[in-house]
């Protein structure tokens, strides 16, 4: 099935990138949340709302504000009832990005970030009545593009942030995406983000 290859894809480089990070590659943070896309189209359909997505930070240098950032999304599905078929629509997201802090005042910081992003689609057709003229079957695409972004992070408390931020996904499915998630750190902040 294409959509564990997409995964065991995911993995590899995820394991390939851990092994390249210098002295001051370390996981200090994960955060969770909801992603919100302006959707493609898809074998005559859509794509879903909202995604959930899932990502960290790996710090690159010592002020800590140079990140490489991995994510992945699963979108909320897409379904469509016709009376002659139905057609259900899938979309999942894997991204590495480049983050850089541009800005830090107070408990704000601003941020950029660009990078890679893997998109796989996956549509399930089935008939309800059956014409003999149907147009529509089973498909799976995968493509890859690139992302262009900024954001807000919002320290919360000692171990918490609030994030919002939005992107442009440069892609054969090209759309704008918005993401707000709860972030967790592991140990105490680092120094560069202290008051």
């Amino acid at each position: 099935m294409k959509t564990s290859v997409f995964f065991k894809i995911s993995i590899f480089l995820a394991v390939l990138l851990l092994a390249e990070l210098n002295s001051y590659g370390q996981i200090h943070r994960i955060g969770g949340g909801l992603t919100f896309s302006s959707g493609a189209e898809f074998n005559y359909g859509e794509t879903g709302n909202p995604g959930i997505v899932v990502k960290t930070w790996l710090a690159l240098n010592k002020a800590s504000t140079f990140h490489i950032v991995p994510s992945v999304t699963a979108y909320n599905r897409y379904k469509l009832e016709t009376g002659m078929y139905v057609l259900t629509n899938l979309m999942f997201q894997g991204d590495l990005d480049f983050q850089y802090t541009i800005l830090t005042e107070g408990t704000v910081k601003a941020i950029a970030f660009g990078g890679g992003n893997a998109t796989y689609l996956d549509s399930n057709f089935e008939a309800i009545v059956l014409t003999g003229n149907e147009t529509v079957t089973d498909e799976s695409d995968f493509a890859l593009g690139a992302n262009l972004g900024a954001g807000l992070e919002l320290r919360m408390a000692p171990k918490w942030d609030f994030n919002i931020s939005g992107k442009y996904l440069f892609s054969r499915y090209s759309q704008f995406i918005i993401s707000v998630q709860g972030v967790y750190y592991f140990k105490s902040r680092r120094t560069a983000y202290r008051r």
